[in-house]
């Protein structure tokens, strides 16, 4: 992105995968935050996250290690290092005696995904992986199977996570991005320490008697998409069905990101009958264009400190900016401000 102005990663949730593409014994090298990292699933279904580079020579674990029991195993000298990152054998010495460990961090799987915890200074998550799906819903009864069906990737794009975080609250590309009949109205906006909510309201189905989303007519409907610190930004589109997205970005460097879209589709539809194959299609088929629409245009952005926001949706993206602009203070090791962001915004107030 042009003019940028952070050099710096947000601590927070971010995400490295689905679960699905992390079967048990499965070994995966990852670039994130400028780190070179090694992902495996230990036999006792834990999915682990570990600097990769063996301190003994330096072999990548990613490329070639084996997962033993609930460790990995250098494939230079077979060196083993545990769940908790010691090393627990070396197979032509006394390990004991050397107490090596590689950094592990903190990693979480939620509703099919797989979040990795970036602290900026190195810290321990002061806050928990946040829930897409409600808390009474099954992954596996309620939705359909996620990976691959419902998922988009896009790998080294150039944008920060902070284009995506606002976009989040951005009503009026929803009708020239991608192709809305109508500006949504926003109806408002609360926030806490490292969530920030954006509530809508929208007509589904344009006017058009029937569609495969609205098949008994138009219907008015809600969004209300939710970022969880900058790298995960969750919507909920409430109309004839009700679905859960979620637009995740993470960076390799400070020149580009992973970039992955997430739809939970439901197996029934809004009035109960089961939702088939061909509309869960429909609906991942759909997040996957969209957000193909937005990725050229983030990635050709210039940053701009001090945007002309139209009178409709400045009291929003200013609350949102004061919000974003915490994380990096934070990140930076400043206090941040105690009243960056009020705890509800009533738009229009």
């Amino acid at each position: 992105m042009h003019n940028f102005p952070h050099q710096i990663y947000a601590s927070g949730w971010y995400q490295v995968g689905w679960s699905a593409e992390f079967p048990p014994g499965g070994v995966a090298p990852m670039r994130y935050f400028d780190q070179e990292l090694v992902c495996y699933r230990g036999h006792d279904g834990t999915v682990r996250v570990s600097d990769a580079f063996c301190p003994h020579l330096g072999a990548h674990l990613g490329h070639g290690g084996k997962v033993e029991g609930d460790c990995i195993t250098c494939p230079m000298h077979g060196w083993t290092w545990g769940p908790d990152g010691q090393n627990v054998a070396i197979p032509y010495s006394r390990p004991d005696r050397m107490e090596l460990s590689i950094r592990h961090w903190p990693v979480a799987e939620v509703d099919g995904l797989v979040l990795l915890w970036f602290g900026a200074h190195g810290e321990e998550p002061t806050w928990g992986p946040p829930r897409f799906l409600p808390e009474d819903a099954s992954l596996s009864e309620d939705f359909w199977d996620l990976h691959p069906a419902c998922t988009g990737e896009w790998r080294g794009v150039r944008f920060p996570p902070q284009v995506v975080t606002e976009n989040s609250c951005d009503a009026a590309h929803f009708r020239y991005v991608h192709g809305a009949a109508e500006v949504p109205d926003i109806v408002g906006c609360d926030s806490g320490d490292h969530w920030f909510e954006t509530r809508f309201t929208l007509r589904f189905g344009g006017g058009v008697p029937s569609t495969w989303a609205t098949p008994k007519g138009p219907v008015d409907g809600t969004l209300t998409t939710t970022a969880y610190g900058l790298g995960l930004a969750a919507g909920r589109l409430g109309g004839f069905d009700t679905v859960y997205t979620l637009a995740s970005t993470t960076p390799v460097s400070f020149e580009t990101s992973d970039h992955r879209a997430t739809v939970w589709v439901p197996r029934r539809r809004g009035d109960g009958s089961p939702l088939d194959e061909t509309i869960r299609d429909r609906w991942a088929g759909e997040q996957r264009v969209q957000h193909a629409r937005d990725v050229p245009i983030w990635e050709n952005m210039t940053y701009v400190d001090k945007p002309a926001f139209a009178r409709s949706e400045a009291q929003t993206f200013r609350a949102l900016r004061r919000w974003i602009e915490r994380h990096y203070s934070e990140a930076a090791g400043d206090d941040p401000a105690t009243d960056a962001v009020s705890a509800a915004v009533a738009v229009g107030s």
